[in-house]
């Protein structure tokens, strides 16, 4: 696959883990295979038919006060993303950080395996991930820096237990610099928590767990949270509770 189905490309604060608060560059790609019921990128979710165009892709730039909107053809070439992506570095000594969202970009993993190797030098490449994609993973390990892997909780999600695929994944991003979040809803159960943990502890690994609770009709008492981390740190040394920052600063 040498071109892409994107949604949308702009930059912004990161809103969501540990690197929240950082300036980063996002590439939003289209497409999903679950449907989580809390999702809130919905517009997002869907690609378009096998040899159609889409919907354009919109490039957002900001120049001092002004934000003004591009609209970009789909499907979008490997040169071409490359070309918009770099209207949005802000010059300065530190290599942009470059996040692939979605959707779930790992559905064009062809892509990814094409395009990277041409901005990986310029950009450290921080991808966001349902985190069931275990051989697109494998695919493009050597080509991103960071991984922020969800763990889809079946109690908040809806959906059926994705554990087995979870585990796959972490396996396939051993050697990245790796976290996992988890969206908890008041639907969330303490054993979605506990099976969550006990798979994190079982990689032998440091790695950060993310509790991000959900917002509007979906968020979680207060106490729910403490408990959820009070339960996990008995298992696992890293848990942390952090909300999406950029929602509530109403930023992209």
């Amino acid at each position: 696959m040498k071109d892409a189905s994107i949604h949308e490309i702009f930059a912004s604060i990161q809103g969501e883990g540990p690197w929240i608060g950082q300036r980063h560059i996002f590439v939003r790609f289209q497409g999903c295979d679950i449907r989580c019921g809390y999702c809130d990128t919905p517009h997002a979710s869907s690609l378009p038919e096998e040899g159609t165009p889409g919907h354009p892709c919109t490039l957002q730039v900001k120049t001092g006060p002004v934000v003004k909107y591009e609209q970009i053809a789909n499907p979008v070439s490997a040169e071409r993303l490359t070309e918009l992506c770099s209207r949005l570095v802000i010059p300065g000594p530190s290599r942009p950080v470059l996040s692939l969202t979605g959707g779930e970009p790992l559905l064009q993993r062809d892509f990814l395996v094409h395009w990277l190797p041409q901005v990986k030098k310029n950009y450290r490449i921080y991808l966001e991930t349902s985190g069931i994609h275990h051989s697109a993973m494998e695919a493009v390990n050597d080509l991103v820096d960071v991984v922020s892997m969800d763990f889809k909780l079946p109690s908040a999600t809806g959906l059926r237990p994705l554990w087995d695929e979870h585990r796959k994944f972490l396996a396939a991003s051993q050697g990245k610099e790796l976290f996992i979040k988890a969206v908890v809803t008041r639907e969330t159960t303490k054993e979605d928590i506990l099976t969550s943990a006990h798979i994190i502890a079982s990689c032998g690994l440091s790695i950060p767990f993310i509790l991000q609770p959900a917002g509007a009709e979906f968020a979680p008492l207060a106490s729910m949270l403490v408990e959820f981390q009070d339960e996990a740190l008995k298992i696992i040394d890293d848990v942390r509770v952090i909300p999406q920052v950029h929602k509530m600063l109403n930023v992209p």
